[in-house]
């Protein structure tokens, strides 16, 4: 069994290739577009010997002997157009700790922040970057009313240096329990991500009672529901904007249950420990294989 949480898997190179628009992996790679990005190569391009190697080695496995375990139905779409196309595969999502991730009152963290009443658009990365969406969010910052603010987790010297005045940009939050405040003070969870899987972060906000926006890339959107939140189009930042206000309009407070039930029905993690635990027994001979 082969959990499988980006496209690595099956590309001569790139984690991702949906920002750079790159469709080579179907045919075979060579002359990466992103040969100079994570795992970067400055003088050769082996992107087409990687694929080969990789499609060798993987695929002399039986096609009855593994079983790929995408976690987004994304890339399960994605893999069926891939060398791995003939293997059994079994979508199984992520899960989280909803009961570390759950509701809070969020005002002891508005006020750590300096935040006050202000409408709170939150994002979170490890890294930001421009397929994080930290550009959008820097241009989002100029259609801002004065009663918002966008708050950026996962901040770096160098980016909070890039920063307006009305983007907080905090390092990291000294523990969890402070992230999830977090979440449950943002009136919206924005998630304009150029390339992704199946995000926790979105999950993390829902279970919190936060409505996500988020772009429709890859497995981002499969958290996303009317009850959950919006789906704009990559790049839509007045989408983004609509969205966040129709939320302010109907108010924060009638997505906090909705949000946290889904969460409850859909994320916890003890479920996608048991789905895992029912494959295993599947597959275990002599138990239906």
């Amino acid at each position: 069994m082969w959990t499988v949480h980006d496209c690595w898997l099956y590309t001569g190179h790139c984690f991702y290739y949906s920002y750079a628009g790159c469709g080579k992996w179907q045919t075979g790679c060579g002359d990466c577009p992103q040969r100079r990005e994570f795992p970067a190569s400055w003088l050769i391009d082996r992107s087409q010997r990687n694929h080969t190697d990789k499609r060798e080695a993987f695929t002399s496995v039986p096609a009855g002997r593994m079983v790929i375990v995408p976690v987004s139905e994304w890339i399960k779409s994605e893999m069926e157009r891939s060398f791995l196309r003939g293997y059994d595969m079994r979508v199984i999502h992520n899960g989280i700790n909803t009961e570390t991730f759950r509701l809070f009152s969020g005002d002891d963290i508005k006020e750590r922040y300096r935040i006050g009443g202000k409408h709170i658009l939150l994002g979170v990365a490890s890294v930001w970057s421009r397929e994080k969406g930290l550009d959008d969010f820097i241009r989002l910052a100029g259609m801002l009313n004065e009663d918002e603010v966008i708050v950026l987790v996962g901040v770096d010297r160098n980016t909070r240096s890039r920063l307006p005045k009305n983007i907080v940009g905090i390092g990291r939050t000294e523990n969890i329990h402070q992230l999830a405040e977090l979440y449950s003070a943002a009136t919206a969870f924005v998630n304009p991500t150029w390339q992704d899987n199946y995000p926790t972060v979105n999950l993390e906000a829902i279970a919190c009672g936060t409505p996500v926006v988020t772009y429709r890339t890859g497995g981002s959107v499969e958290a996303v529901t009317e009850a959950t939140g919006r789906i704009v189009g990559q790049g839509d930042l007045c989408g983004i904007i609509r969205a966040v206000r129709a939320i302010e309009s109907r108010g924060k407070e009638s997505f906090r249950e909705p949000c946290r039930n889904y969460a409850l029905a859909h994320f916890r993690k003890e479920d996608r420990y048991a789905d895992y635990l029912r494959l295993y027994d599947e597959l275990l001979p002599g138990t239906g294989r």
